[in-house]
């Protein structure tokens, strides 16, 4: 392969990482805490 061509492969993989980063990011601060089936106590529980 061509330098050229790796140098738009690197960072075509770099952006997408960056992306998927970010999108992880904004999702976590849209659903902050438990998140799931971790088996944290409810509201009721924690008084």
């Amino acid at each position: 392969m061509s330098p050229e061509i790796q140098t738009a492969a690197a960072l075509v993989i770099v952006a997408l990482a960056a992306l998927w980063l970010t999108l992880r990011a904004v999702a976590k601060r849209k659903n902050p805490g438990c998140g799931g089936e971790c088996a944290c106590p409810t509201q009721k529980l924690k008084r």
